[in-house]
């Protein structure tokens, strides 16, 4: 590892670039083409892409880093971490013992604090391209094509710049979550629907957006039986997990229920607010505009979110759940530069790998002006007046945004050609 955060973000640069010129290399697989590598290989590349510039940088993004350090300095010497941390970790109590146990890792074995509270995204990242290789392989096991077609999308989870710049360069977490939820569907799909349940409760313990499968779930079950067992697991293993943690310590709720349930994200980096938020503070007339913008924000969401599900109620959950996530974060205002990876998995998953090709690297765009802008080294403030950097990192979510929003205008308009979904599971199952 550098200790030079200078030269190592310098390296790590054109790490990004290597791999993203892959990703942008790969191409579909045709008929008597290349032979394409087998699952084994392609996981141990989705493993070393994202290990090698882990091990390099001595940074993450900042302040998640020094949140990072906080909460595990808080939870290993017995405090309750919540008040201990004064907001720092908007999350329920599951993540923060995946960082104790890296923390121990990192001081029993002098590995650096950085790289060890990266392992276990990587590990989340090599996991789900696993599972999108095996996911469509199954699909596709009678056509002929199932191996090439699954090599060729789990090579664009493997190479994707996005996720890299997320789990290796950030540092969040957000592959952990995905992975719980993708594993959640998966288990749905093979009608193991009790599993299901526990596997998206654990996503929701880790962060709560996960909550945006159970309405997709819940509309494809066949009884209010079947609908309140697979909620009352889903959710019940999260309540259960924050009701032990505040008797484990008598600990009062406000300080992490407060904010792991009203958190969304920073306003004025995301879609119109991207423009409007900078133009506010130059134009003073733009400001309550900005204000209404805000204020209405959960309104917005909830209409979005209701559109969505309904206008895919009679596609699978898998095209129903990525067309809402579009729709979310299509409509949303605050935003968090990590949340651009959520949208990978399952486009890959349901094989929608030409809008996930065009999207990641317009996300990639932007995460990496805001890495390099803001959050590892202060690259930007070197080369731009203060004013000219802000507008470039808020902007740079522009066409990132306007690609999610064509392409959830293409699948809301394709969704109205779908007749009734067939199978729907009529009781919860048992495993």
């Amino acid at each position: 590892m550098w200790t030079d955060a200078r030269q190592a973000t310098a390296w790590a640069f054109f790490w990004l670039l290597l791999v993203t010129a892959g990703f942008v290399l790969l191409r579909r697989p045709g008929a008597g083409g290349r032979r394409w590598p087998g699952w084994p290989l392609i996981l141990l590349v989705a493993a070393l892409v994202r290990l090698l510039p882990a091990l390099w940088l001595p940074v993450g993004a900042g302040f998640d880093i020094d949140s990072y350090h906080l909460v595990t300095d808080a939870l290993l010497s017995g405090q309750e971490v919540y008040s201990a941390v004064a907001g720092r970790h908007p999350y329920l109590p599951f993540q923060m013992y995946v960082m104790g146990a890296m923390a121990r890792l990192a001081a029993a074995t002098d590995l650096p604090y950085v790289v060890a509270m990266k392992l276990p995204s990587i590990l989340a990242d090599a996991a789900l391209t696993g599972l999108i290789y095996r996911t469509v392989a199954d699909r596709h096991r009678s056509d002929g094509r199932g191996r090439e077609w699954a090599a060729y999308l789990a090579l664009l989870y493997a190479l994707n710049p996005v996720s890299l710049l997320v789990s290796s360069y950030h540092g969040q977490f957000e592959a952990v979550t995905l992975l719980l939820l993708a594993v959640g569907w998966w288990l749905w799909e093979r009608r193991r629907v009790t599993t299901s349940a526990v596997a998206v409760g654990l996503a929701i313990l880790n962060k709560t957006w996960p909550v945006l499968f159970l309405p997709v779930v819940l509309l494809r079950l066949g009884s209010w039986r079947a609908r309140l067992g697979y909620t009352a697991l889903a959710l019940g293993i999260p309540a259960l997990a924050v009701v032990a943690y505040l008797l484990a310590y008598d600990a009062d709720p406000a300080p992490m229920l407060g904010r792991a349930l009203t958190h969304r994200g920073n306003a004025g980096y995301w879609g119109p607010s991207a423009v409007l938020f900078p133009a506010a503070g130059i134009w003073a007339g733009l400001q309550p505009l900005a204000d209404a913008l805000v204020a209405l924000r959960n309104w917005l969401l909830a209409g979005a979110a209701l559109l969505a599900l309904w206008r895919t109620q009679h596609q699978s959950a898998l095209d129903a759940f990525l067309t809402l996530l579009l729709a979310v974060v299509a409509i949303t205002v605050g935003f968090g530069i990590q949340w651009l990876v959520w949208l990978i998995p399952f486009a890959l998953l349901a094989e929608q790998d030409r809008w996930a090709r065009v999207y990641s690297l317009a996300a990639t765009l932007m995460l990496t002006i805001h890495l390099y802008g803001l959050h590892m080294f202060p690259w930007l403030a070197e080369w731009l007046s203060p004013p000219a950097a802000d507008w470039l990192i808020r902007l740079s979510a522009l066409p990132a945004w306007g690609v999610v929003v064509a392409w959830l205008v293409v699948r809301l308009r394709a969704a109205q050609a779908i007749g009734p979904a067939a199978g729907q599971l009529g009781e919860l199952a048992t495993d």
